[in-house]
C-alpha cells in the first residue's frame, strides 16, 4: 500500500468485493428453518442423552419433570460396546413436579 497514509487503508468489506464474480451480487442461501414438531427430540435434555448413552454401565440419573425422561428414552439407537448389563435401556428421575420447583420440595 505504497503512497497510502494509514487512515486510508482501505476496509474489510472493500476487499471481499469482487465485482469480477457474477455470484457476488446475487443473495446468499439460508439453511432451511426447522418445523417445531417436525423431528423427533431437539431439546437440549436429548443432546445431552444420546452423549450418555454409549456409557451403558453407569446408571444416568435425571433431574428433572418425569416426562422429559419418559417420552424421550429409548428413542435413540445408540450403540455401545460394553458387554456387562446395558443401563441406558432403563430411565432413572427425580420426577421433579411444578409444584417442587414453585414451592420447594
Amino acid at each position: 500500500m505504497k503512497g497510502h497514509a494509514v487512515s486510508e487503508k482501505p476496509k474489510i468489506r472493500d476487499l471481499l468485493n469482487e465485482s469480477a464474480c457474477e455470484h457476488n451480487d446475487t443473495k446468499k442461501k439460508a439453511c432451511n428453518t426447522t418445523t417445531p414438531g417436525a423431528t423427533s427430540g431437539g431439546c437440549a435434555f436429548e443432546g445431552a442423552q444420546i452423549s450418555l448413552f454409549p456409557y451403558a454401565d453407569a446408571a444416568h440419573l435425571v433431574h428433572g419433570p418425569l416426562t422429559c425422561l419418559s417420552s424421550s428414552w429409548e428413542t435413540r439407537a445408540t450403540p455401545t460396546s460394553y458387554e456387562g448389563r446395558d443401563l441406558t435401556q432403563m430411565g432413572f428421575s427425580t420426577a421433579v413436579t411444578t409444584n417442587d420447583v414453585i414451592f420447594g420440595g
